[in-house]
């Protein structure tokens, strides 16, 4: 299992907790990982373990250096001839999972994750140079697959149709054990919210373009100047055990993303009962289409945007996400992928 993620070193600023260890697809050798970028590949990882499937994992930090991906196909080649390794899963598309398609000597699943086949956009929502490339790599890429994942169908309908026809659309799953509804006031003590006030949760770290910053900041005013006091938390760098307060204190969660694959905070969102208003990108209608004060919004127009989060805030009510969460359990996604790993087998 193959998984991009940028090395790091870990700093005095930030707690350990924010680092992951693993092993690096260059030179096997142990590297640090910001927690935050590798976490959801981390889980698929562990649950597939916990269900039996025997996994050589690597991480590959440099994809756009020729050398460096020259390397990781070498490594990748070696890792084959071991006599346990029936198929190679790489967790990206574009250059990595290309790559991974000329050196891999055994049968290759592509997981698409969302820029890799979506393509990177510029802040007016245009496809840029590199996110024309990933997707046409990622396109190439997928008719040579034994078998591709895609996180929603959406996504799905971006591949070459021959490629649509050996390709099952996963989610990324979600623990369970470290997402569900608690008391919004035991919620809000922990990271020191105000017990009175209206929170607005927005996931955005500096340079992810894709997720339309400025969208989100034009529907506050609007929600702003309707209710006075309200609060946008642009949440960013979070550790992962932190969330679950999070989502538990904010009254409502919206996401503005030019595209999404199937987002992750969007799911995490739904088993702690929080809100949620999302334009319609990735998987939100699947997710949403059933769920109580919570809302997909068709156009990236601010005003009708505005006007569905200042209904949920008015409200005071939590949803009823929770009920769907199960679906998109970790344990639920480790099935659906082993049966994908069973199929390509056979295929």
């Amino acid at each position: 299992m193959i998984h991009v993620g940028n090395e790091v070193e870990p700093s005095n600023e930030l707690g350990s907790e924010y680092f992951l260890q693993r092993k690096s697809l260059l030179d096997g050798e142990l590297k640090y990982f910001l927690k935050h970028d590798i976490i959801n590949a981390d889980t698929q990882m562990q649950s597939l373990s916990e269900m039996g499937v025997d996994i050589e994992y690597g991480h590959l930090s440099d994809r756009k250096s020729i050398p460096a991906l020259l390397k990781a196909g070498q490594s990748i080649r070696r890792i084959c001839r071991k006599e346990n390794i029936d198929l190679v899963h790489v967790l990206w598309g574009s250059t990595t999972a290309l790559m991974t398609i000329l050196f891999s000597l055994r049968p290759v699943i592509i997981s698409f994750c969302g820029s890799d086949l979506l393509g990177n956009k510029d802040a007016k929502g245009n496809l840029t140079r590199s996110g024309k490339l990933n997707r046409t790599l990622s396109k190439f890429a997928s008719r040579f697959a034994k078998h591709n994942i895609t996180k929603s169908a959406q996504m799905k309908r971006f591949l070459p149709g021959k490629a649509q026809l050996y390709t099952t659309v996963i989610p990324n799953g979600v623990n369970l054990n470290g997402f569900y509804p608690m008391d919004i006031n035991k919620a809000r003590k922990n990271i020191g919210f105000d017990l009175f006030k209206k929170y607005v949760l927005f996931f955005y770290t500096e340079g992810q373009v894709v997720k339309n910053k400025k969208l989100a900041l034009e529907v506050m005013d609007i929600v702003k100047n309707t209710l006075p006091g309200t609060e946008l938390i642009i949440a960013t760098k979070i550790p992962h055990e932190k969330l679950i307060y999070y989502y538990n204190a904010c009254d409502v969660m919206i996401l503005t993303s030019f595209h999404e694959g199937s987002n992750n905070s969007l799911k995490e969102a739904n088993a702690c009962n929080l809100p949620v208003v999302s334009l319609d990108i990735g998987d939100a209608k699947e997710r949403l289409e059933d769920i109580s004060n919570s809302f997909v919004i068709e156009s990236p127009n601010p005003e009708p945007f505005a006007e569905k989060v200042v209904e949920v805030l008015r409200s005071q009510k939590r949803s009823d996400g929770e009920k769907a969460s199960p679906e998109v359990s970790v344990e639920s996604v480790a099935r659906q992928v082993i049966q994908v790993y069973q199929k390509a087998l056979k295929r």
